[in-house]
């Protein structure tokens, strides 16, 4: 069977966004690529935050570079629902000392949303 994949416009695609509980920071280190799932939420306008230790890969990695970040939620028995992409510059901030993180904010500059549904029965 195949899903029908409509293409989602900017808001929509951060609306569902917001939504989901987890994504996934991709990214390079030595030229090779990097995932990195985390808990995240979409602020007012779309950007995307989230926490991690200062000490890690990630953190250490991204400061001002060009990332992508996907989340989806995606049924496991017939595989509909939705997938969306963006890509943006991640900045890092300061070390909170109380708890050793920091935050790290994607700026999105390109949003891509789709949204899988079964055909249409005629």
């Amino acid at each position: 069977m195949t899903l029908r994949a409509e293409h989602l416009d900017r808001g929509s695609a951060l609306d569902l966004l917001a939504f989901a509980r987890t994504g996934r920071v991709i990214y390079t280190v030595a030229a090779m690529p990097a995932v990195w799932p985390s808990r995240f939420h979409v602020a007012a306008g779309g950007d995307v935050l989230l926490q991690t230790p200062a000490d890690s890969g990630l953190a250490q990695a991204i400061g001002g570079t060009l990332v992508a970040f996907e989340a989806d939620d995606v049924g496991r028995s017939d595989g509909t629902g939705w997938c969306v992409t963006l890509l943006g510059r991640a900045m890092v901030g300061a070390e909170d000392p109380a708890t050793g993180t920091v935050e790290i904010r994607i700026l999105p500059e390109s949003v891509h949303g789709r949204r899988f549904a079964l055909p249409a029965v005629a």
